[in-house]
């Protein structure tokens, strides 16, 4: 990896390239078809999330690598979506990602994000800052999953 990296909003038309990158991050952590299916149907990207949230890319050659999406519900904004490419973690990408996603909400005058993760980014997410304030049920099989809070100054 060479400097910073460029993100680039994303438009409808990326819907199924970061589909993919998302399928096959999440997938990564070995869950079975099932959860995989689940988690296509109920969480993964959509064009409609991307026109009404911000959805910021790392694209290499015309594949995304990693991408980021945020959301406010009742005032209250999520971090939705933080994907790294299975091939590409370890390379600094999550913390680069991180630090764009951060600086946008404070452009954006958003001082606190909430977030659900997966037991094994938990370690990151704390490296990053994050504090875990308790566990939230996934809406894709019902587990009880990290819920995460960020303060940003």
């Amino acid at each position: 990896m060479e400097g910073m990296m460029r993100f680039v909003q994303a438009i409808p038309e990326d819907v199924e390239n970061l589909r993919a990158l998302a399928h096959k991050s999440e997938a990564h952590w070995g869950y079975d078809k099932k959860f995989m299916d689940t988690f296509d149907s109920k969480f993964n990207i959509t064009e409609k999330f991307i026109l009404n949230n911000p959805v910021y890319v790392i694209w290499e050659n015309f594949i995304p690598v990693a991408f980021w999406g945020l959301r406010c519900e009742f005032e209250m904004w999520e971090l939705e979506y933080f994907y790294v490419s299975k091939q590409d973690l370890g390379k600094g990408y999550g913390k680069q990602m991180w630090n764009h996603m951060t600086n946008w909400c404070k452009e954006h005058e958003i001082r606190k994000i909430h977030f659900v993760t997966s037991n094994q980014a938990v370690g990151f997410y704390e490296k990053m800052g994050a504090i875990q304030d308790g566990t939230a049920q996934s809406m894709i099989d019902g587990r009880a999953i990290p819920h995460f809070i960020c303060e940003l100054s």
